[in-house]
């Protein structure tokens, strides 16, 4: 896109794309998550809320254990909520963000909540701002 927004873009994510198939048996419509491409971006974790001064990540324990992670990331492109992305990568290829309930260092997954334009002086969008937040279900694929 332009040279210096793509050069603070120096970071990695996968991107997977929703895709609604029906079960033949049953009519059930079943959500499928297929990977569709890796986007340079910068991504970050949203360290306070200024609405309700809480942290980003956030843990409940009720009847259902809850926990929260929010992290906003900069690409060229603009994603959509029908979109998850997981493999947050840093310049050196290292995953940034995994899950600490798993043996490995699985990649965590995150679904996209809201984007934002940034514009130039003269109007004309240059990146997009995303909000992410921890996707309650961690598997890829079906």
């Amino acid at each position: 896109m332009y040279s210096i927004v793509d050069s603070i873009l120096s970071m990695k994510l996968d991107i997977y794309i929703q895709r609604d198939i029906q079960d033949p048996n049953t009519g059930a419509i079943i959500k499928e998550w297929i990977y569709s491409k890796t986007l340079d971006c910068h991504a970050k974790g949203i360290i306070s809320n200024s609405v309700t001064s809480r942290n980003g990540d956030r843990q409940v324990f009720d009847n259902r254990y809850i926990n929260d992670q929010l992290i906003q990331v900069r690409t060229s492109e603009k994603l959509t909520l029908r979109q998850k992305i997981t493999n947050v990568r840093d310049s050196e290829g290292t995953v940034i963000w995994t899950e600490l309930d798993n043996p490995t260092d699985t990649p965590t997954v995150f679904e996209v909540v809201g984007v934002t334009p940034i514009t130039d002086p003269f109007g004309r969008v240059i990146a997009f701002n995303s909000t992410m937040k921890r996707s309650e279900n961690q598997r890829i694929g079906i």
